[in-house]
């Protein structure tokens, strides 16, 4: 009852529709703003009721009025960041592309009242080196170069960056080169923020971007209902500028259909994104597979932050982790499975790898 509550001022939230004023009862607004807060959306859940008229005890309203004017704080300064990362790439001729986060934010209704993370950028390998050049240059970042296969990370005022020269892997050589050509081949397109025109990538290329990176976490740990609501919006604010007929042949071809598919029944049924503006007609047996996915993001939370064992570090943090990815490979093999398998075996080909490297040491 009380996420079906929790569903309604989302739709509330992302459509201005107040469909919930006379079935929010004010002893459950705290319990669904604690869900939302799990999920990363309390400042969206929490300005749907207060257009809801709901009448919320004053120490709700006291806490999560502050945690909203955090979440507005946030977007400032990261909205700040973007701009001034823009302007240093267009003035040296760097190529790059802000992907998710702020970008994904100007397209909600209310863009301050997403709850913003970092900051994500894309630069291909022939601006590569000229982004880390004038970011040292300019911004004295200091990179470590062995940071990650797929990014390197650094702070400046607060503001966390990663600097993608890869945004994500299918496991495949085939899959790859074909997610590459892609970006290559991709014109990309500007958002504004704050009046300033910052670069991204085209929409029909961001929305599979944006679904991809949200399925890749799920698979792992579990992701909250922010990432359903950024792809929600992206499919209602560019439906006219998606290319549909690609985006299900990208879809097609990385063998990612299905799981695109399912996850947008919870977008169509649960969030209340128009069907026409979703790509596929949808099945019961995805609404289905849609429920057990809700399963999995209700009880880990964002990023999969919950129900977890705490104080878990080294090793039987491995384990933990593991385990909770083992579950989730089982329960969504059907969704994707190529993508899977291919990721299990990479992952035991990375583990065996590195236990052979610390017993040669």
């Amino acid at each position: 009852m009380l996420n079906n509550l929790l569903f309604s001022l989302l739709r509330t939230a992302l459509w201005a529709r107040e469909e919930v004023w006379h079935s929010l009862q004010t002893k459950d607004a705290g319990q669904i703003l604690k869900e939302a807060e799990k999920q990363t959306v309390a400042a969206l859940v929490l300005d749907a009721m207060d257009r809801c008229g709901a009448k919320l005890p004053t120490e709700v309203v006291l806490s999560y009025f502050s945690y909203s004017v955090a979440v507005a704080q946030g977007n400032r300064r990261l909205n700040a960041a973007v701009r001034a990362l823009g302007r240093s790439f267009e003035e040296n001729s760097v190529s790059y592309a802000v992907v998710k986060g702020q970008v994904v934010a100007s397209l909600y209704p209310n863009p301050l009242l997403r709850q913003s993370g970092d900051i994500d950028f894309y630069c291909d390998n022939e601006n590569i080196d000229r982004a880390k050049e004038i970011l040292s240059r300019e911004w004295g970042v200091v990179f470590d170069d062995t940071d990650s296969d797929k990014h390197l990370h650094f702070d400046k005022k607060g503001v966390t960056f990663e600097m993608h020269f890869s945004l994500t892997s299918f496991y495949s050589k085939r899959k790859n080169g074909y997610w590459e050509q892609l970006l290559r081949e991709d014109k990309g397109t500007e958002v504004s923020l704050d009046g300033q025109p910052v670069k991204t990538l085209s929409p029909t290329l961001h929305t599979l971007y944006v679904f991809l990176h949200l399925y890749h976490h799920l698979m792992e740990l579990g992701v909250g209902l922010r990432q359903f609501c950024d792809l929600a919006v992206m499919l209602h604010a560019y439906n006219t500028e998606i290319d549909h007929d690609a985006l299900r042949l990208h879809l097609e071809r990385l063998g990612m259909e299905r799981a695109f598919r399912t996850c947008g029944s919870i977008l169509v049924q649960r969030l209340g994104l128009p069907a026409e503006e979703f790509p596929y007609a949808l099945t019961d047996k995805e609404r289905r597979y849609g429920d057990k996915i809700l399963d999995v993001v209700f009880y880990r939370g964002n990023m999969g932050h919950y129900n977890k064992c705490s104080g878990f570090h080294g090793w039987r943090h491995n384990i933990e982790s593991t385990g909770i990815k083992i579950s989730h490979f089982m329960k969504f093999m059907p969704l994707a499975p190529g993508y899977c398998c291919r990721w299990i075996a990479h992952e035991l080909k990375r583990k065996i790898s590195t236990k052979l490297k610390w017993n040669g040491k």
